[in-house]
């Protein structure tokens, strides 16, 4: 196995495969290669995947837009669906290199700000959320498992 001069690994080496195993994805991920070469050779299951992968993706991402108001991962969820699109359509790949590409410049943009500022636009965020769950609460309402609070009625909740 070393015989060969130009061979750098040491007497008795064996690769991480030979000495842990196979991946325990890497099966999963080449049956499910297997599985979409076989889709992509019938045009019509080709198609019909691409219906279905879109149709997820949009719902997805629908659902990200709608919870993009609220505290919580809606920009998270949405991104997640255009990954799921960009999967059939380069379209969506093409606004999920526009998204990354942005969100990167902005974080590299806050990071080199003063820390005022970073605090500043935290609580400005801060801010935000907290008028669109006050909102929101005051278009719903409260749960009645929530008790009677003195603050609860200097907000005009209860």
């Amino acid at each position: 196995m070393n015989d060969d001069p130009t061979d750098k690994r040491p007497q008795g080496w064996l690769s991480r495969h030979h000495k842990q195993g196979v991946r325990p994805w890497r099966k999963t991920r080449l049956s499910f290669l297997r599985w979409r070469g076989n889709i992509t050779a019938n045009p019509h299951a080709a198609r019909l995947y691409r219906i279905v992968v879109g149709a997820v993706g949009t719902l997805i991402v629908l659902i990200g837009l709608l919870l993009v108001p609220l505290p919580g991962p809606g920009w998270l969820i949405v991104i997640i669906g255009l990954f799921v699109i960009s999967s059939e359509f380069s379209w969506a790949q093409r606004i999920l290199h526009f998204v990354r590409v942005h969100v990167e410049k902005w974080t590299h943009w806050v990071m080199a700000q003063p820390l005022w500022v970073r605090w500043t636009i935290a609580a400005v965020t801060a801010a935000f959320v907290a008028v669109l769950v006050w909102s929101a609460l005051r278009i719903i309402g409260l749960p009645d498992w929530i008790p009677e609070l003195e603050v609860l009625r200097y907000l005009k909740l209860q």
